[in-house]
């Protein structure tokens, strides 16, 4: 690795903080009491009394070399209702989708084979975003299926929350969630739960280890994105020469004179035009 890679992968570090995917994962994954107080937090109705089986799986999240679902922080209460905690910092404007996608691969480990439907356990997907999906200014958003003609809800046992650290409406929410998500925007604590998020970030920080790992992971993720970019490039190049092909071989130009003609014109290698014209008409 460069120097200069190095010095802003450390910058990156320095600056991490709990809306960073990898250190929200290790906070929620390694402190049972934190993921569990959030949980009570978010959902009080469930009166949620204790929570095992906590899995991050951040390592492949991201990569495009892996397949299948990858969740943020993975839980189970002892009930054996199954929760799915992400931190959302950029609106893709997908957030239906990836909560299709979520809950879907929920559902999957919710219902083992041999099991009647009514047997399968309630999911939760939960979503902490720096953005306000709702866009009402309100702090908490959840979804339900509606039948359309009676605007009856259909029962599922699915579960989408949407919180929103941008929200300026606080009329009936509890002070504990209004704190988290003023934290969540702003990085300031301000209650006893915050202050110990805040105690546990610096604990995380002070290890080399998660250093190590944490710099690692992006310098991957930047390698990837890289030859993502790279791929791209070069699938539109590819695109301005099969169209520039199509456009001589319709004014009656001859495989060979198709060949020179674009190569010549777009300053390339004749053998890579000819790779792409016989891709187009070489059966």
């Amino acid at each position: 690795m460069d120097k200069n890679r190095e010095l802003k992968l450390e910058e990156k570090w320095q600056k991490a903080g709990f809306k960073d995917n990898i250190i929200f994962t290790w906070i929620l994954s390694e402190n049972e009491d934190i993921c569990l107080e959030l949980l009570q937090m978010i959902l009080p109705e469930l009166n949620i009394t204790s929570i095992y089986d906590i899995r991050s799986e951040y390592t492949t999240k991201n990569s495009s070399v892996f397949r299948g679902v990858r969740f943020d922080v993975y839980v189970k209460d002892v009930t054996g209702r199954m929760y799915d905690i992400e931190m959302q910092i950029a609106n893709h404007h997908d957030l239906g989708k990836r909560m299709s996608y979520y809950q879907s691969n929920l559902v999957s480990r919710s219902l083992k084979s041999g099991q009647s439907f009514v047997e399968k356990v309630d999911t939760y997907v939960i979503f902490i975003c720096d953005f306000d999906f709702g866009g009402l200014g309100l702090p908490k958003y959840t979804t339900s299926l509606i039948l359309e003609q009676t605007k009856e809800r259909v029962e599922t046992g699915e579960h989408n929350i949407v919180l929103n650290a941008k929200a300026e409406k606080f009329s009936g929410t509890s002070a504990s969630l209004k704190a988290f998500l003023k934290f969540v925007n702003n990085g300031i604590p301000t209650d006893s739960f915050t202050e110990k998020i805040e105690k546990s970030i610096h604990e995380l920080k002070s290890d080399t280890g998660k250093k190590v790992s944490f710099m690692d992971y992006e310098q991957n993720l930047a390698t990837e994105r890289y030859y993502a970019r790279k791929e791209g490039i070069q699938e539109g190049q590819e695109k301005v020469l099969e169209k520039a092909i199509k456009k001589l071989i319709g004014k009656g130009y001859n495989k060979e004179k198709v060949i020179e003609t674009v190569a010549d014109f777009n300053d390339i290698e004749r053998d890579e035009v000819e790779k792409i014209y016989d891709k187009m008409f070489v059966k």
